[in-house]
């Protein structure tokens, strides 16, 4: 529980509004002092993407967690998270982001955001990970742009979706300070998302959201500071004009660690996977009551694992609740005779193509390709286990087979995604009159644009409920043992670039 020391001339003001969530609309201006100057520290973190073990380059979550826990216990200090926290790799995906929800709640994180990647699963989990608590505390999830949303008339409802994430959370810090936390989703996220688990909510413009909310937080609320989290890059917030609303904007998403400023105005990201922190020092002038970035500072992964000399025990308690239940399948061995690398734009993607079509056919569906986007991480040498792949396909994403129109299929295969085609149809060109059956990733088949139109597969999108039992890593899993490739056959990346898997463009037009 941190613990707050207040300063003789803020004990008044706490009094009566809590140290906590104060929705008083008292002006807290008139009880600051006119001279003088008061810090805040911001430690923020982006796209966790349910990091749990560390390595050379990431933080693992018991120092992470330990660093960010004593960090927390100092005065006017803020510890926000900018989305995409749960999904990414075994130790997390097995509990559906309840362990890293758990450790946020314990050393109450002030502030988490809803990240695309938290859809994954669909909305329940993100509304049982926001219930979760920890000794009675919860951390409180952000997302004041989504809205009630009729895919079928394609019309924005009025509800902002406060079970998922409301607009904003006030706190009024041990030096008087009341500050404003609001948290929003980048608009055209929606089409990163599976649109199968987003019928019924849209995101609204997300600067508009910014500039309203930061109005309310100041006029209403009496916000002397207004810091804007918000699941996007810098390119989705900066040159808007928000300077004369907002004093610093947390981003994330684009998984690049980004420092840019307009005038007095900060745009600060991390990198990804608890690669580095971000530590903000905002300074508040108690004579011209403004506030200015003083110090951006990040912290990488490796520097915490090496600074963190004692695990918390209540962090390490947690971690113990979860972690030893999926070493077996975490640690399985699937390959032991890798004669290469695995690369993410390539071999590793086919390998994984040619695993769903086998599967599609065992499964009694004649396909003639199977169609996937990138992986995220090459795959090793020498040996892979579970936990390897979980790294490369990090998602849980579902196999639909679907009868597909050639004039679209050419537009996809030639696309960024990648294919494995089936032998006996790899002398025949793709007629754009006909229609082919294809094991397509659910993501894929039901993408939309930003007007929620189907866009990859507009004719038929939807239409197909016919899914493989399994999904693409599992399948990919089984695929390798099945093919005895954990028993010692080799496995050789140059078996995975053959014309099966190329984009001939002889063929395909």
């Amino acid at each position: 529980m941190k613990q707050r020391i207040i300063p003789l001339f803020a004990l008044f003001i706490l009094l009566i509004s809590g140290c906590k969530n104060s929705n008083s609309t008292t002006d807290y201006h008139d009880n600051l002092p006119n001279s003088g100057s008061a810090k805040i520290d911001i430690y923020a973190t982006n796209d966790i993407h349910g990091q749990v073990l560390e390595d050379s380059n990431n933080a693992g979550l018991l120092k992470y967690g330990t660093y960010l826990n004593d960090k927390g216990q100092n005065a006017n200090t803020l510890l926000i998270d900018q989305g995409d926290t749960w999904q990414g790799s075994i130790y997390s995906n097995s509990n559906h982001g309840a362990l890293i929800t758990d450790v946020m709640n314990y050393i109450h994180y002030d502030a988490r955001t809803i990240g695309n990647h938290d859809f994954d699963w669909g909305m329940d989990y993100i509304k049982q990970n926001g219930n979760r608590d920890y000794e009675g505390y919860k951390t409180p999830v952000l997302g004041g742009n989504i809205y009630d949303f009729d895919f079928a008339s394609k019309t924005v409802g009025t509800t902002q979706q406060s079970e998922l994430g409301i607009k904003s959370v006030t706190y009024t810090l041990e030096n008087g300070l009341k500050v404003g936390i609001l948290g929003c989703i980048g608009t055209d996220q929606i089409t990163d998302i599976s649109s199968n688990f987003t019928q019924t909510i849209t995101f609204t413009d997300h600067i508009k959201f910014i500039k309203e909310e930061a109005t309310y937080l100041k006029e209403t609320e009496k916000c002397h500071v207004i810091i804007a989290s918000i699941h996007g890059g810098q390119d989705d917030v900066t040159n808007k004009g928000l300077g004369q609303y907002v004093d610093l904007v947390l981003c994330g998403h684009t998984h690049r660690q980004e420092n840019t400023h307009e005038g007095s105005l900060y745009f600060v990201q991390s990198k990804a996977y608890a690669q580095s922190l971000s530590h903000v020092t905002l300074n508040f002038d108690f004579a011209k009551r403004d506030v200015t970035a003083t110090g951006i500072q990040y912290i990488k992964g490796s520097e915490i694992n090496k600074s963190v000399k004692t695990i918390n025990p209540t962090i390490q308690s947690i971690y113990d609740n979860y972690v030893p239940a999926c070493e077996i399948t975490a640690n399985e061995v699937l390959a032991n005779n890798v004669k290469g690398e695995f690369d993410r734009y390539s071999s590793a993607t086919n390998i994984m193509a040619k695993a769903i079509f086998d599967e599609s056919q065992k499964e009694g569906h004649d396909v003639c390709l199977s169609l996937l986007n990138e992986s995220r991480k090459n795959l090793p040498n020498g040996t892979w286990k579970y936990s390897d792949l979980y790294q490369s396909f990090p998602f849980d994403n579902s196999i639909y087979i679907a009868d597909i129109t050639g004039t679209e299929l050419l537009t996809q295969v030639n696309n960024e995604n990648y294919i494995y085609r089936n032998p006996t149809f790899v002398d025949d060109a793709i007629d754009p009159n006909e229609t082919y059956k294809v094991a397509v990733l659910d993501y894929i088949y039901f993408h939309t644009d930003v007007n929620r139109d189907y866009d990859y597969f507009p004719t038929t999108a939807g239409s197909s409920t016919t899914k493989l039992e399994k999904n693409y890593r599992e399948t990919l899993r089984d695929w390798l043992k099945e093919k005895g490739f954990n028993s010692g056959t080799e496995l050789n990346p140059s078996d995975y670039s053959s014309s099966l898997w190329q984009h001939n463009v002889n063929l395909f037009h």
